[in-house]
């Protein structure tokens, strides 16, 4: 049997991965309570598949405050629980964040870690002093500015402490949430690899060997989602271009399936394992 890291030591991928959804994702959904759960799950799903962003897109290229509620929902789990009263007021979309889940990525340690090896979020709370859940504050004498957020790694038995960006952390430290008003095709021109799911796809199976031929040299992959009410051709249609021009892949990751429709939240758990998968036996 091989070695198997501790969970602690999961690293970040070597290559870059970012999902799109619209911003009318959960827009539907009457309550917000059930808007919450429901990024709940998604947030879950991300993290995950250690997902790297989350790109908010408009479909009709129209600013909506659905998508201000999934961006401050999304940034409330990826920051530490005992960080979040210093980071997040009172307001109205988080009135039901206590029911989310944690998303209990390797930086978000659990109550007890303190006595190994780990690694865990931090915030510049005044200089030469971060904030990092160890119940007091720890010393620097680095010039950082007050809020910059970082990755502490702790040595308990030598009592050392090691400050990392979070871009530069060895472990899966989060996904970043941002809002973005273009087009998507003009978001994906960045990649190496444009995936757009779809019901109107291709079969997963059938694309496997050309989709694994590309990740196995490719350095950012983003995965792209339609709406409840529109698919991407739908979408791609209203921003006036072809999905299958623009996208290296149009996948249908359900093929038959045995369901009238998907939501998205289950759209991405079921691509992102698929992607996932394919990407990790031929581009681990």
């Amino acid at each position: 049997m091989g070695y198997m890291p501790r969970f602690e030591d999961v690293p970040r991928r070597e290559w870059r991965l970012d999902v799109l959804l619209p911003s009318s994702l959960t827009a539907e959904t009457p309550h917000l309570r059930e808007k919450t759960f429901r990024l709940g799950l998604v947030a879950r799903f991300l993290a995950t598949f250690r997902v790297d962003n989350l790109i908010i897109y408009h479909e009709d290229l129209k600013p909506n405050k659905n998508a201000e509620l999934i961006k401050d929902i999304m940034d409330y789990l990826n920051v530490a629980p005992y960080l979040r009263r210093r980071l997040f007021p009172i307001k109205p979309s988080l009135k039901y964040a206590g029911s989310l889940p944690p998303l209990s990525i390797p930086t978000h340690p659990e109550a007890g870690s303190e006595s190994s090896f780990h690694y865990r979020e931090g915030i510049v709370v005044s200089p030469g002093r971060i904030e990092a859940g160890l119940g007091k504050t720890i010393k620097t004498r680095r010039a950082l500015k007050q809020g910059t957020r970082l990755i502490v790694a702790v040595n308990p038995e030598s009592g050392e402490f090691k400050l990392i960006s979070k871009k530069k952390a060895p472990v899966y430290a989060g996904f970043k949430t941002v809002i973005v008003p273009e087009r998507l095709d003009d978001l994906v021109v960045q990649y190496d690899v444009k995936v757009a799911t779809s019901r109107l796809g291709k079969a997963f199976h059938e694309l496997t060997r050309q989709l694994a031929a590309k990740l196995s040299t490719a350095k950012s992959v983003c995965v792209a989602f339609g709406s409840a009410r529109r698919g991407l051709y739908d979408i791609a249609k209203l921003q006036n271009f072809d999905l299958d021009e623009v996208f290296d892949f149009v996948i249908n990751v359900a093929p038959e399936q045995g369901v009238r429709t998907i939501r998205t939240e289950e759209a991405v758990c079921v691509a992102l394992t698929t992607i996932s998968a394919v990407g990790f036996i031929f581009n681990p």
